[in-house]
């Protein structure tokens, strides 16, 4: 027994005996961990240049339109080419990158609000969504605008570098049309 003279020293809260994490909690957690470094890994790769543009006024590089293949495959002319047709739509361009940013802040929203806003979520990857295809519309488009200004030779030598590019790419060139 404790003496009653003895003064009573309150238990820090510190000290409190802890509760378990239930499984339930921990899935939750690793999903949001997960989904919060798949994010700021785009993010990331956007502003380092690997995945974008590296600033607000740069222009997207080619494989980030979509274009991978056609980045490798085109000399220093013709990527110079279409980035100079990009530079005419760099008002458009910069509004879809904007929808993405937005679109990327309102699934970071999602991922805090509790419960998880799945459908806030899926609305902003949606507008996300639209706006990659908008931005690569015009990167093909601009590449399409200078394909159409190459003579017959200087197209077919593309080609033979677009196939190398795709080796490159994923291991393999069409050659040949796909028999069907």
């Amino acid at each position: 027994m404790s003496d009653p003279n003895t003064p009573q020293t309150p238990t820090p809260p510190d000290a409190a005996p802890r509760r378990k994490t239930g499984p339930v909690v921990k899935l939750v957690l690793a999903v949001s961990l997960a989904l919060n470094v798949l994010i700021m890994g785009l993010v990331a790769g956007a502003v380092t240049g690997r995945i974008g543009p590296s600033g607000p006024d740069e222009l997207p590089a080619l494989r980030a339109l979509g274009l991978g293949p056609f980045a490798v495959a085109l000399d220093r002319d013709g990527r110079a080419a279409v980035r100079d047709a990009l530079g005419e739509r760099r008002a458009a361009l910069r509004a879809e990158r904007r929808i993405i940013g937005d679109s990327l802040r309102a699934v970071q929203m999602a991922l805090r609000a509790d419960p998880f806003d799945r459908a806030g979520a899926s609305a902003a990857m949606v507008r996300s969504r639209a706006a990659a295809e908008a931005l690569q519309r015009h990167g093909q488009e601009a590449l399409l605008d200078h394909l159409q200004s190459l003579p017959l030779e200087r197209r077919i030598a593309l080609a033979d570098d677009l196939g190398r590019a795709m080796r490159r790419f994923d291991g393999r060139a069409p050659d040949r049309a796909p028999d069907r």
